[in-house]
């Protein structure tokens, strides 16, 4: 177990909810007008975001790094009946990387060790060219849209 999934199997077994359950508002403010594909949710936690995007007729690929937070979505998704378009998927994204190409990827808050193109994500330049994240798998066309963590991982 990498470094990073022991401290967030830590964080989120310390209770049996950590956040709200809703979805950003500021994701929601800018997908809604947007006509749905396919999206990847990278930082996933417990899936309100991508549970959001699935309600919205997203087909949504959900990546975390905690397999007790994934859990916790895929339960939740299936209770909402959104679990056939939720695809969870832990990936610990120093190493691995989902396959696909993607239509929006929405980070919002994700606190991650991998660097990230910043720049080149907030001006949809990736998703214009069609760009591949550094670990392989993915690629996207479309829109990406994420929120700074504003503290370090636990």
């Amino acid at each position: 177990m990498s470094e990073a999934q022991q401290a967030w199997e830590e964080h989120y077994g310390e209770r049996d909810r950590v956040w709200s359950g809703r979805v950003n508002v500021r994701l929601a403010e800018l997908v809604e007008p947007m006509a749905p594909g396919r999206a990847l949710d990278l930082g996933c936690g417990e899936g309100a975001d991508a549970m959001w995007l699935a309600g919205h007729g997203w087909r949504v690929t959900a990546v975390d790094v905690s397999q007790t937070a994934l859990d916790r979505a895929a339960a939740d998704a299936a209770a909402r009946n959104l679990g056939d378009r939720i695809d969870f998927q832990r990936h610990d994204l120093s190493e691995s990387f989902p396959d696909g190409a993607f239509d929006l990827v929405s980070a919002q808050f994700l606190h991650s060790t991998v660097p990230l193109d910043h720049a080149a994500v907030a001006a949809g330049g990736r998703g214009r060219r069609r760009g591949r994240h550094a670990g392989g798998g993915g690629s996207w066309r479309g829109t990406a849209v994420g929120v700074e963590a504003g503290s370090p991982s636990p």
